[in-house]
């Protein structure tokens, strides 16, 4: 019988627990080892032995890198092999080297091979020498910030930047200008000599919203390697994983077959052995994709991948180890074409503080795991990775992703954990997230979502109540621990006139560097705690003597608000007491300073010339127009600092140009909304003047809040400058043309880069399809509106331009000269009398003053966003619901061919002086606003007999009824829709204009709509069109016939020579044969047949409709509010 075999677990915790366990199960016997913190630590009570690793208490993480007694410990308990688990020494070249050299077997790849995807920047060129995509970065590791710099300005901003060894988000940081290049790469390079021993840094080009992807391979010893499918780890905080899921939902398959090939091709090129991850980073949107690391180890998330694959990877990292060969596991006829028929997500549970479990349940069930080393009792030391338990749930039997999903929030909705604040909650609110049931999580979900602020579950069920009651009431039990310090440490006696200093979180003592009657200044180090690996200084809050403290011992606990000293101020004021250096307040009036240098430029004395020549063209500023926009003092400015300084030789602030772009949010009469202005003052603009996150953040802002979004732009809106390829002066005066480099001077363009050709990355439009989406848009026109600009300008649900100042123009007259030959004005070019008749622009104002009332009096009859409902005015008393209008008897005249004003009637309906007419100036065959009916807003569409084809629908007009229609269907506005039509526009015009094409898209556009609808038949509803005006949704809606209603499939005026034209050619008297069929159609003509054959439900007094629509409104708005809880419709909307 042979010896059994001994494997020393380097490591602690939930991951110790788990290789012990696979150890057990294949007859091998685990030694575990422990610092003194973890004495109590469940892997120690699993193992036939658990050894102690010595070193300072105070720092038991450097006890778990101490390789050389690990290897010693191994040596001496007659180790055949170590498992490493994940972090700690699991990467290690040098611990893996000398396992090897003691004759240790290392579970997992050889030592050369660890070396290798140690170093990031390696792995990156081995990546790129088997031709898998990388991101674009630097090719060798940085060694200094101006490195740093030089690379981010070829490829461009934003970059990330990363430790060239180890991994686990430590040592990275997005840095999205260079501006913040210097501190965020100092912090990067401390970060990672801390973790990893190597402060070498490299950095990559930021992929915005991707999706994280890892491949999981196993390799055998002979050279065989396989992959188990991917992962899904895209759900992550500050780079963090929190929900990993396998395998990774709606994937374009080819794809992944891709990423399964270059996962194996970079395991076969190292010989790679045993279990690993390869890493990339997918958008799937154009199916690029990139690799980024690949982890020679274990990964957290293994355990979904056995869940899916039902193959334990742990027990075949010691089988590969011990020589098996995938064939002899039979995993070389592992189905790697068949993809898993089921999902499994895992779910990572940690504590948000210190403390003790008072109690601690897990729960159970088909489809539910939990790995975990925690335990009622258990005070979780506070030195290490806050993970408490990872909960890992499969699908039900149907297999879906949705299953997975409920019945990991189910299991969520059965974990109890007392003691200790945790993140349960917050990984419910990820779970039941949109973005995640629609298979969709990228890896900014948190950043943008916020979802893991949710600290507390208010719906909490019923079990976990249960458990609560049932729960031990007190810790008599306990020994003493974070929980009990407080209450078995006598407090601090101190004098209350001498100022407190408070403990700011739990955590041990690792230092002490005061006594009583000692002098301190402010900021002095009194104690450190360290809590959660990461260490916290107790300082001195003012000058003064130290006069209580209390009595503490390396090692010893602290709780939060624990008083540990108290002091007596300096000249007895803790306000005076205070250097002002100690304090913000030099830093605030940096602030100040800069603000009231922003301010100034718009002052009325001001000479400065951007400014000076916008007053001179009678153009109010950014700031002008923002005040004029919104309430009174209601302006909350964010990005104040933004912008481009330029210093004196003694590093203080010179001079200083904010970007051109002001913006925050404030309210237009009391309802919260969010602006951003151009300011053309400063560069016309252009991105040269711009910080281009700026802008993006006010719009997505508007999403997280839920409120409109006004646009007042001016110029390029931060669009193109060719002053981006150029490349920076390398000293004053290399080149004859004069240039910005800090604050911006009048006509010098800001060069501050390497310059050259360039790709921008996204514009936006995924961002603001979702914005348009979810919240209303205005975008104001209040000068020459160009290039980025003019997109953002038809992106929105409103917009309005100022007749005399403002143009709209993909490019201006320049641009136009070079490319076309020709020179034309930019009024010529782009000014209302084309955009405000082609569509482009909806409405047309005089003045900015009126561009602001319509741009006012169009919000107030939308809501703030698809959660809600647009707002009720108050009912005027002179304006009652049952108001007769006596002109509506006789508005349509008795003769057919005579018009009418459509817009009259519109008028005498609805709520005096409410009507607010969308694009009168295009498609004019139609008529589309607002309107609102016993304070009640509702959108109105009609056709205008009185243009020169009728009302007959054009190609314009159904543009424009379906964009209103698509604005009204998505803010739950419901529709009044006035019938008086003849059919689609004729002729070769219209022809060739398509209006058969528009047609049916605007056709479709109606039968999709939800929202209520009140028709109302005033006259003709004739042909296709017509016909569809009354009835264009197969649900029964609400609708009454004027009087005046004539209908038919066809009109009988052109239709007698289709239908008779042989007849007629052929008569005696075709003159009279047409007249004896005219009196025939005419004997039988009106709305009193379709009536009788209830083809129209009900004939009204047309001075009654009034009272219908304002009785019919209250319960439309009630449904109205049923489909607001429901959010965006799936359509969105097209602009």
């Amino acid at each position: 019988m042979s010896k059994q075999k001994n494997v020393l677990i380097a490591n602690r915790g939930e991951i110790a627990v788990r290789i012990a366990r696979a150890a057990k199960g294949l007859g091998i016997n685990p030694i575990s080892i422990f610092a003194p913190a973890d004495s109590d630590s469940l892997h120690t009570k699993l193992t036939p032995r658990a050894v102690e690793l010595s070193g300072k208490a105070t720092d038991p993480v450097s006890a778990y890198l101490d390789l050389e007694q690990i290897v010693s410990i191994a040596k001496e308990n007659e180790c055949e092999l170590v498992h490493p688990g994940y972090g700690f020494l699991s990467e290690n070249a040098v611990f893996a080297k000398k396992c090897s050299e003691q004759g240790i077997e290392f579970i997992g790849p050889e030592h050369r091979v660890l070396e290798l995807f140690g170093d990031k920047v390696q792995a990156r060129q081995l990546a790129e020498s088997l031709s898998i995509p990388t991101i674009p970065g630097s090719k060798d590791a940085l060694d200094s910030v101006g490195a740093a710099k030089e690379v981010a300005q070829a490829i461009g901003y934003p970059i990330m930047l990363k430790a060239s060894s180890g991994g686990g988000g430590r040592g990275m940081r997005a840095v999205t200008n260079e501006k913040e290049m210097e501190e965020a790469f100092e912090r990067c390079a401390s970060e990672a000599k801390s973790s990893f021993g190597d402060e070498r840094l490299f950095l990559e080009k930021l992929i915005e919203r991707p999706r994280h992807i890892e491949i999981q391979i196993l390799a055998d010893k002979h050279g065989d390697i396989i992959h188990l499918f991917e992962r899904d780890c895209s759900i992550q905080e500050r780079n963090q994983k929190v929900i990993e899921i396998a395998p990774a939902p709606n994937l374009d398959p080819t794809l992944l077959d891709q990423l399964y090939k270059d996962a194996k091709n970079i395991a076969k090129e190292t010989g790679y052995t045993n279990a690993g991850t390869v890493e990339f980073l997918v958008t799937p949107e154009t199916g690029e994709y990139f690799f980024i690391e690949c982890n020679p180890r274990i990964q957290v998330e293994h355990t979904i991948t056995e869940e899916i694959t039902g193959v334990d990877l742990v027990e075949t990292q010691f089988r590969i180890s011990l020589g098996e060969t995938l064939a002899s596991m039979n995993l070389d006829k592992f189905n790697e074409n068949k993809h898993p028929s089921s999902f499994a997500i895992q779910a990572r549970v940690v504590s948000k503080g210190n403390g003790t479990l008072l109690s601690y349940r897990e729960p159970s069930g088909p489809g539910v795991r939990v790995d975990s080393a925690a335990y009622p009792g258990l005070t979780p030391p506070p030195f290490f990775d806050p993970l408490l338990a990872k909960l890992i749930c499969s699908s039900n039997s149907s297999g879906s992703f949705e299953s997975a999903i409920q019945r990991t929030i189910n299991s969520i909705d059965e974990f109890y954990i007392d003691g200790l604040p945790t993140n349960l909650s917050s990984l419910k609110a990820l779970l039941s997230s949109e973005e995640l049931a629609k298979a969709d999580a990228r890896t900014d979900l948190i950043e943008n979502s916020g979802l893991t602020a949710k600290t507390k579950d208010e719906s909490r069920s019923p079990a976990i109540d249960l458990f609560e009651k049932k729960s031990p009431s007190s810790a008599s039990s306990i020994p003493k621990t974070l929980a009990t310090l407080a209450s078995n440490q006598p407090a601090l006696d101190f004098d209350p006139t001498h100022q407190a200093i408070e403990c700011p979180m739990a955590g041990a003592v690792i230092d002490l560097n005061t006594k009583i009657n000692d002098q301190v200044k402010a900021g002095d180090t009194l104690m450190v705690i360290s809590a959660m690996k990461m260490e916290t200084a107790i300082t001195a809050p003012c000058n003064g003597q130290i006069k209580a403290v209390l009595e503490l011992t390396i090692g010893d606990t602290v709780t939060p608000g624990q008083i540990v000293a108290a002091i007596l101020p300096e000249g007895g004021n803790l306000k005076d007491s205070i250097p002002e250096e100690q304090t913000w307040t030099p830093l605030l009036r940096e602030v100040s300073t800069l603000q009231n240098i922003a301010h100034r430029r718009f002052s009325a004395d001001t000479q400065d010339p951007g400014v000076l020549r916008q007053r001179s063209r009678n153009k109010l500023t950014c700031r002008e127009r923002i005040d004029l926009l919104l309430d009174s003092d209601s302006f909350r400015e964010v990005g104040s600092l933004a912008g481009f300084a330029s210093y004196d030789e003694e590093g203080a602030i010179s001079d200083f140009t904010p970007a051109n772009h002001v913006g925050g949010w404030g309210t237009i009469n009391q309802r919260t909304t969010i602006v951003c202005a151009d300011d053309f003052t400063s560069r016309g603009g252009h991105s040269d003047g711009a910080i281009g996150q700026k802008s993006g953040y006010l719009d997505r802002l508007s999403m997280e809040l839920k409120v409109p979004s006004v646009r007042l732009l001016d110029g390029s809106s931060g669009g193109g400058s060719v002053a981006s390829m150029v490349p920076q002066q390398k000293k004053d005066g290399e080149s004859d043309a004069e240039e910005s480099s800090g604050a911006i001077k009048a006509g010098k363009p800001r060069v501050s880069g390497g310059g050259g050709s360039f790709l921008p990355g996204h514009l936006g439009s995924a961002m603001f399809t979702n914005q348009l989406s979810t919240v209303p848009v205005v975008n104001m026109l209040l000068g020459s509106v160009v290039g980025l600009g003019a997109a953002k300008a038809v992106l929105g649900h409103f917009s309005v331009m100022v007749k005399d100042i403002s143009q709209l123009f993909v490019a201006g007259p320049p641009v136009v000269s070079h490319a076309m030959g020709y020179d034309i004005s930019k009024e010529d070019l782009g000014d209302w009398r084309i955009h405000c008749t082609n569509g482009s622009v909806d409405n047309l104002a005089e003045t900015e003053e009126e561009a602001v009332e319509m741009t006012k009096q169009f919000l107030s009859y939308l809501p703030s966003s698809v959660y809600d409902i647009s707002p009720r005015q108050a009912v005027s008393t002179n304006d009652p619901a049952d108001r007769r209008e006596e002109e509506l008897l006789t508005l349509i005249p008795r003769k057919r061919t005579t018009t009418f004003d459509v817009r009259k009637a519109i008028r005498l309906m609805a709520d005096k002086n409410s009507f607010f007419e969308i694009g009168s100036l295009w498609g004019t065959d139609q008529v589309a606003g607002f309107v609102r009916f016993n304070g009640y807003p509702l959108g109105v569409i009609a056709s205008d007999s009185r243009h020169e084809n009728g009302g007959a629908l054009t190609a314009d007009g159904c543009d424009k009824l379906t964009r209103h229609l698509d604005l009204c269907d998505l803010f739950h506005i419901p529709v009044l829709n006035l019938v008086d039509n003849p059919g689609f526009a004729v002729g070769v015009e219209h022809e060739t204009r398509g209006t058969i094409r528009k047609g049916g898209e605007w056709m479709v556009a109606f039968s999709q709509i939800k929202v209520p609808i009140f028709t109302v038949i005033m006259r003709r509803s004739f042909g296709v069109a017509g016909n569809n005006f009354a009835t264009p949704v197969s649900r029964p809606v609400v609708r009454v016939t004027w009087p005046a209603a004539d209908v038919g499939g066809i009109p009988p005026e052109g239709g007698i020579e289709a239908a008779y034209k042989r007849q007629l050619a052929e008569a005696e008297d075709p003159a009279a044969l047409r007249a004896e069929l005219e009196a025939r159609i005419e004997s039988a003509r009106g709305p009193i047949g379709p009536l009788s054959r209830f083809q129209m439900e009900e004939m009204v007094d047309p001075r009654d409709t009034r009272r219908l629509i304002c009785e019919w409104v209250d319960n439309a708005y009630k449904i109205a509010e049923q489909q607001a809880q429901q959010g965006a419709r799936p359509l969105q909307f097209r602009p």
